[in-house]
């Protein structure tokens, strides 16, 4: 497609579709995931994945920032029309992706035993978490991978393979998870090893597309040059989405503490249930401002400051409408979704988690404008706005984490998150504002 003459509404759609069908179907599979964990594993083994987590989200962190930083500037230079410096910013996205897989491998092996035990995990708990983080962990370079290369491919102007390839990874790994879980009986180390092995086949499709003569920044052995400049560019770049997953790390671990404090691990498990279900609209909405980001930066790298307005009012139109849908239907019957990762005889899971759906996902639909926000400010070169968004979150967050479960015990644990959501996207919509102000203006 040739962004210079094509309408925003197509250029829009062009990307984002497949953006939000690849980070659908990478829901749905980790929603699966879930169904699978609550079912042959049971309620321990979702207390399991919630206390695990946080450490996955660090690698997930790494490589959405490396995706991120390279391919903003990666569009950013095709849009000036230079390939030649679009392409060195991915190789050195690939040079930064081997490090990272190196350093958070080994480090993050060794805390793992520390890092659950800190959040106060006993038991089958932290039995379980262990051995699914020792897996994981020793994947490091296909998680880091599977998110990170599928953004290099959808910049370098293949947004329909790095959708395949997301969804052909996420097919393999429900097909694996009834193996592994459901027939094999393996239990969390199954649900592990399906998703490495679902992550492996996106990670093969898309280096091999960057390395081929099908890509517009093919790249070759001979380019192959570290260019330390244009690295700390694009982490500066993809900094705010790295601390956005940070930010979903920090908080879950702070819940799970607040959780077993003020609870038992059948709140963990609930919470797990919740985060799934989150996870779903927060792909949802990251599949957006993935679609948006490419055409933006395009739109920054031409100059064309009404296109770029224009994307960004299509992506909040969208984004915040499904976001309210989703919550009116969990309001009116949280019990139908809490359902399908719970089994039949566990009444106090479904109880205990029908309840906290309720509180905790009241203002979800502001998580997408965040997302939306703060990918915009990236798009348009500008880290320290969509770096404060994210540190506003954190900022914001934890007061009323550890305020509120004071004043109302568990419910107070579930309504931090939407009150401080609430409250940080007042103050975000002014800097959209200012920034809007400005495109108008110049």
């Amino acid at each position: 497609m040739n962004l210079h003459q094509a309408t925003v509404s197509k250029a829009f759609w062009h990307y984002t579709l497949p953006s939000v069908a690849a980070l659908m179907v990478s829901g749905t599979y980790q929603i699966v995931d879930g169904i699978f964990v609550g079912h042959f594993v049971g309620g321990n083994g979702l207390a399991a994945i919630s206390l695990a987590w946080p450490l996955i989200g660090v690698l997930l962190a790494v490589g959405m920032m490396v995706g991120i930083g390279a391919g903003a500037h990666a569009s950013i230079q095709l849009g000036a029309r230079q390939p030649n410096k679009a392409r060195e910013y991915l190789i050195q996205a690939l040079f930064l992706l081997m490090g990272f897989s190196v350093l958070l491998g080994v480090v993050l092996f060794f805390i793992s035993p520390l890092f659950l035990s800190f959040q106060g995990a006993e038991g089958e708990a932290l039995l379980f978490g262990q051995r699914y983080l020792n897996w994981m962990l020793a994947g490091t370079p296909i998680v880091l991978g599977s998110i990170a290369l599928p953004l290099l491919v959808r910049n370098a102007g293949a947004p329909r393979l790095a959708t395949f390839a997301m969804g052909l990874g996420a097919v393999a790994n429900i097909a694996l998870d009834a193996l592994f879980l459901g027939y094999l009986g393996y239990g969390l180390e199954g649900a592990a090893l399906a998703t490495l092995l679902g992550e492996l086949l996106p990670v093969v499709l898309c280096l091999g597309y960057l390395c081929s003569r099908h890509s517009q920044l093919a790249i070759s052995w001979g380019q192959l040059a570290w260019r330390s400049q244009k690295a700390w560019d694009l982490l500066k770049t993809g900094f705010s989405s790295m601390l956005m997953y940070l930010y979903i790390s920090f908080s879950i671990v702070l819940h799970n503490m607040l959780l077993l404090q003020h609870g038992t691990s059948l709140h963990v498990a609930a919470f797990s249930i919740a985060g799934y279900l989150m996870t779903f609209y927060y792909l949802l909405a990251e599949g957006v401002a993935g679609g948006m980001q490419p055409i933006t930066s395009f739109y920054h790298g031409a100059e064309q400051k009404r296109k770029i307005q224009a994307s960004y009012r299509l992506a909040c139109l969208i984004v915040l409408s499904v976001g309210l849908c989703f919550v009116l239907a969990v309001q009116w019957s949280p019990s139908f979704f809490a359902q399908f990762f719970i089994s039949d005889t566990d009444t106090a899971l479904l109880e205990t988690t029908s309840h906290a759906l309720r509180l905790f996902m009241l203002a979800m639909f502001l998580d997408g404008f965040l997302v939306i926000t703060a990918t915009w400010f990236q798009s348009l070169g500008q880290a320290r706005p969509a770096t404060m968004i994210t540190l506003g979150n954190m900022a914001i967050q934890v007061p009323f984490l550890l305020l509120l479960p004071q004043l109302l015990g568990i419910n107070g644990v579930w309504l931090a998150v939407p009150v401080s959501n609430v409250v940080l996207s007042s103050l975000v919509l002014i800097l959209v504002v200012r920034q809007w102000r400005r495109l108008g203006n110049g």
